[in-house]
Formats: structure tokens, sequence, C-alpha cells
């Protein structure tokens, strides 16, 4: 019974902050089975689309579009951010007047698993079954099933089956 009460209370809770999101003007699209704790937050100009049975964990910040697979678990403190900023026009334009590039996707496919406080670079792909340890900065795609950690984020081990 007090299992029972805790799911429906996962669903409510979830369901309550992805109507606040949404409400807010964020554009974001979930899965069946997703759970959101408090204090996610979606850029406004941003998109996040995901598939089924997503948790994302307290204060993970969105600042990039992200496409996200089935069974993912983001930890909290996680960022998605980049490409936010051209920095390459040395001349008369300040850096804040510089402009904006095209944005970019960064896919985080199924089964996969991002520690607390990692920070995701925009464009990259997160493959099935790869986990990233805490603390991780990822530059560059991770390959299926790896095990990265490290600012820079490397491959320490592959998962075995």
């Amino acid at each position: 019974m007090i299992e029972a009460l805790k799911k429906y209370r996962r669903f409510i809770l979830g369901h309550w902050r992805l109507f606040w999101l949404k409400a807010n003007l964020r554009d974001i699209s979930l899965g069946s089975g997703f759970f959101l704790m408090n204090g996610v937050y979606v850029s406004r100009k941003h998109k996040v689309r995901a598939g089924k049975n997503l948790y994302v964990g307290r204060c993970t910040h969105f600042a990039s579009h992200v496409v996200i697979g089935d069974d993912v678990l983001i930890a909290s403190h996680v960022a998605f951010v980049g490409d936010d900023h051209i920095i390459d026009n040395i001349g008369d334009t300040p850096i804040m007047h510089a402009g904006v590039p095209e944005q970019k996707t960064t896919t985080v496919q199924s089964n996969v698993w991002i520690g607390h406080g990692s920070i995701i670079l925009a464009g990259i792909t997160i493959k099935s079954g790869a986990v990233v340890a805490a603390g991780s900065v990822v530059t560059k795609d991770v390959e299926e099933n790896s095990i990265v950690a490290g600012n820079y984020a490397k491959e320490i081990r592959k998962r075995i089956p």
C-alpha cells in the first residue's frame, strides 16, 4: 500500500512540474513514466524531447536542444550547455553583441546514466548503455556501453554485457 502511494505521489509531482514548465512557455515533451525533481529548468529558446521512463534529478539545467531516449537517468545538478555565443569575432564588436550560432542538438540515447554535476556540451551524442561519471565534462561523443569520467571525459572502461 505504501509503495502504491509513493508511486502515485511521484506521478502527481512529476506531472505538476511538467505542467509548470509548459505554463512558463518551455518547449518540453516527455514520454510516459517520467519523473522531474524540483528545480529542473529549461531555457526558453531550447527544446527537450524524451522517450519513456526518464528520471531527471534536482536542479538540472537544459540550455541546449536535447533529445533523450528511453530508460535514462539524469542525476542532480547536470547541465546541458554550449553554443550560445559566437566568440571568434575579434574586432570592434563586443562578445555580448557578436551573435548566436545555429543551435546544435545533444542526443542521449536509451539506457544511459548521467552522474551528478556533469556538464554535457551541445551537439554531442551519448550512445546507448553509456555511463557518465559524476562531475564529468563531456566534450566529445560517448561510445556505446562506455563509462566515461573526468574533465574532459575519457573512457575508463566498457560495461560488460
